[in-house]
């Protein structure tokens, strides 16, 4: 017997570029049947609502509370643009829904998709993120990760995330690109993509043909993602970051962060 679809409301800023090819990459998923904002008034019990906003406020606490009431199992998640980077620290964000940024979807949503969330809807930041270590699993191949950091503590950041993955990796702060090509991955962490050293990053990025090219910015704008997106980048993670997302992005033919928006038809 063919088990039953997952429903899915999607709602919000869609038209926003931050959100372009989202309900694309969705409506590939054979496993859910989507449903547009103007299903919300009539249809309940969805088993995942996703809100997509480009504004701070653009969804208020009487908006969540009414869809929590129609739709009381479902797990709602945020998903933010660049202009909400500073909504939970300004205001306050309407209890009982999970937030992701609009560069994080790629790699968090199937997990939310495949309804694999190890805890509950209504569960706080403090516990999604314990549970997020929880997913994390250091079996399997080990490979070498290059960093490109340009302070020692931004380099034993990085370097204590993959040394936790099971990853070794080294500084890549004197080396030539063209003695790295061992590598399986490049992790660059840079304060912004205006200076000398995102521009060094990008040589180094472009230089190296290994499998993943991760970019870790404090608060990534779409204009960073433009640039990142010109020297080869494959995903962004943001600060701080998810050891679990990291362990994601560093998998071989990982669906990372970028390319459904370099990739789209």
């Amino acid at each position: 017997m063919e088990a039953a679809k997952r429903q899915i409301l999607i709602s919000g800023d869609l038209d926003s570029q931050e959100f372009d090819g989202l309900a694309a990459w969705l409506s590939t998923w054979p496993s859910i049947e989507l449903h547009a904002e103007e299903a919300a008034p009539w249809v309940a019990n969805f088993d995942l609502i996703l809100l997509c906003a480009a504004r701070p406020g653009r969804f208020s606490a009487a908006d969540v509370e009414m869809l929590r009431q129609r739709n009381p199992l479902a797990q709602l998640i945020q998903i933010f643009g660049p202009w909400c980077i500073g909504e939970a620290r300004t205001g306050p964000v309407p209890d009982g829904i999970q937030r992701m940024a609009w560069f994080e979807w790629s790699y968090r949503l199937p997990e939310a998709i495949e309804g694999l969330s190890p805890v509950p809807a209504t569960s706080s930041p403090q516990e999604q993120a314990l549970a997020s270590l929880a997913e994390v699993s250091i079996d399997g191949p080990s490979a070498a990760v290059g960093i490109l950091a340009t302070t020692a503590a931004d380099y034993d950041y990085l370097r204590s995330a993959c040394s936790a993955l099971g990853y070794s990796a080294r500084w890549l702060s004197t080396e030539e690109p063209t003695k790295a090509n061992d590598l399986d991955a490049l992790v660059g962490i840079v304060p912004g993509t205006d200076g000398a050293e995102f521009a060094e990053l990008c040589r180094w990025f472009l230089a190296i043909p290994a499998a993943a090219k991760i970019l870790c910015l404090g608060a990534p704008s779409w204009e960073d993602w433009q640039k990142a997106q010109s020297c080869g980048v494959t995903a962004i993670l943001g600060q701080p970051f998810r050891l679990a997302d990291l362990a994601t992005l560093l998998k071989p033919q990982a669906d990372c962060g970028i390319l459904p928006l370099v990739n789209r038809p």
